[in-house]
């Protein structure tokens, strides 16, 4: 089956079957925490799961996550099936194709923005159509931008949600700030902790810590228990984990783990950190501590049940750990190595577990 678009023709093309890691994308994982975030709204309308969805979908923009949109394309007259949603048409050879909208009362108009190629292929509508893969950022803003456009509609054949363009302009020219205690000082401490002034950092997480700041607290345990810019104490560390973890926050939860495996604790108490992490982390996913509990639950648990949904975790985790290392967040880079060390693991091991 072939496309005819604007003098350009698409067909799909096969790859040799090559035993990979799935990567963090619709073609690979799909979006998991999307999908779930939309699943639990599309059951039961409320103010909570809506902005779970809400913050969800920013985590997807801080991720990179990309999506696939089907295109109004003429089919030619050739049959069979076509696999458009495994092997979608790159963005840059799409621009200027008109993408397929669906059509709702009162004159309405959405795109639809699939997560995976399982939902992508979930009706004949969009399965026989070609497919782009584009940034999330790109396909909402392409929504907003364009005339004759009121919103997009995520996974419209399965659990979904409609995004009208008031809630598309929220989301994309919204900032993650914060007017939580100490959180300039907090912002600065991060910057000189990228810069690498590890005793500037200290300072200001202190000053942070000081004016209320559970995320400071966390920061500065970290700072003392690898005695960065100020003298190692992991006894005082320690403390300002559990402190800041009552709190709530979710890196010291992840810090207080990783000090029990380090020290030789049980998998069953270490694994109760991530574990407790990862719910705390459940309505608000965020690129600087969501990846690092992917990482961990896939180490410590999803392995032993699946390998595949244990790959799954890791790809997030190492999408994430990019990103981190561009923004030049510390030890990004020795996350993503540990993350590829897991990963090769997993794919040298015998038959997937089930």
């Amino acid at each position: 089956m072939a496309y005819n678009m604007g003098g350009r023709r698409f067909r799909p093309v096969g790859s040799g079957k090559k035993r990979t890691a799935p990567q963090y994308g619709p073609v690979g994982t799909g979006c998991p925490f999307v999908e779930e975030a939309v699943a639990r709204l599309y059951r039961e309308q409320s103010e909570e799961h809506f902005w779970s969805l809400m913050n969800a979908l920013n985590y997807a923009l801080e991720l990179q996550t990309k999506v696939l949109v089907p295109l109004d394309a003429a089919v030619d007259p050739q049959s069979g099936a076509a696999p458009w949603a495994h092997l979608p048409i790159p963005e840059d050879r799409a621009e200027g194709l008109p993408p397929w909208l669906l059509h709702a009362r009162k004159e309405r108009h959405y795109l639809p923005l699939f997560t995976s190629v399982k939902n992508a292929e979930a009706e004949k509508a969009s399965a026989t159509r070609p497919m782009v893969e584009r940034s999330l950022r790109s396909a909402m803003e392409y929504a907003l931008e364009t005339d004759g456009i009121d919103g997009v509609v995520l996974d419209p054949w399965t659990s979904s949600a409609t995004l009208d363009v008031s809630l598309l302009s929220g989301l994309l020219r919204s900032e993650r700030g914060s007017d939580n205690p100490g959180a300039q000082e907090l912002e600065a401490g991060h910057a000189a902790a990228r810069a690498g002034d590890w005793p500037e950092a200290a300072a200001r997480y202190t000053a942070a810590a000081e004016a209320g700041s559970a995320e400071a607290l966390s920061a500065l345990g970290d700072c003392l228990y690898y005695g960065r810019g100020t003298r190692k104490n992991k006894t005082q560390a320690r403390r300002m984990w559990k402190k800041a973890a009552q709190a709530g926050e979710v890196q010291a939860m992840i810090a207080l783990g990783d000090d029990c495996a380090a020290s030789g604790g049980e998998m069953a108490e270490t694994l109760q950190y991530y574990r407790r992490a990862q719910s705390a982390a459940r309505g608000m996913p965020d690129v600087s501590y969501t990846p690092q509990i992917r990482l961990r639950i896939a180490q410590c648990e999803t392995r032993y049940v699946s390998r595949k949904k244990a790959l799954m975790e890791l790809a997030e985790a190492e999408q994430g750990f990019c990103i981190q290392l561009e923004e030049g967040a510390p030890d990004a880079e020795i996350w993503l190595d540990e993350t590829r060390k897991t990963v090769a693991e997993l794919m040298n091991e015998g038959p997937e577990n089930r």
